[in-house]
């Protein structure tokens, strides 16, 4: 669950279907706001003792940030920025203390969800999003509970 580009490929879907609930410049806005934060992050040298917090810390991002499609019809501006903001801190977070940073680059594409999300919206099929973004809360309070709970054949014990 905490491997690879999955945590911030699944931030990213997050934060595209909840843009999906703001307007087209919002949208945008807070877009930019993720993408310059995440590489500005993901630019310093962060220590790798401080991996299990961020993962901890994007995983409960990717939870709030889903949490902002129910707050109201239209997300508004202050909420994408900064949600935009948040999700761009721990995602830049995990590239600068994993070796994902060029892959930081190749996920960024993933917040086009924005187009069809804003569409289906549109249409007044925002519930297809919502449940899509009960998923993605699924996934990451397993990964939460996964990576904090002693599991028996999870993490090394005794094999070398």
């Amino acid at each position: 669950m905490n491997a690879g580009i999955l945590p911030i490929g699944l931030l990213f879907v997050a934060f595209g279907l909840t843009l999906s609930f703001a307007s087209l410049r919002d949208a945008l806005l807070g877009a930019i706001c993720l993408a310059v934060t995440a590489l500005l992050v993901a630019s310093l040298n962060l220590s790798t003792s401080a991996l299990e917090p961020v993962f901890v810390g994007l995983w409960v991002s990717c939870i709030a940030t889903v949490a902002l499609m129910h707050v109201s019809r239209h997300l508004k501006t202050g909420l994408a920025v900064a949600a935009g903001l948040n999700a761009g801190a721990w995602t830049g977070a995990l590239a600068a203390i994993t070796p994902l940073r060029p892959m930081l680059l190749y996920a960024l594409p993933i917040l086009l969800l924005v187009v069809p999300g804003q569409w289906l919206v549109g249409r007044g099929y925002g519930i297809a999003l919502k449940v899509v973004g009960s998923w993605v809360v699924a996934v990451a309070i397993l990964a939460i509970f996964v990576s904090l709970m002693p599991t028996p054949g999870y993490k090394p014990d005794h094999m070398q």
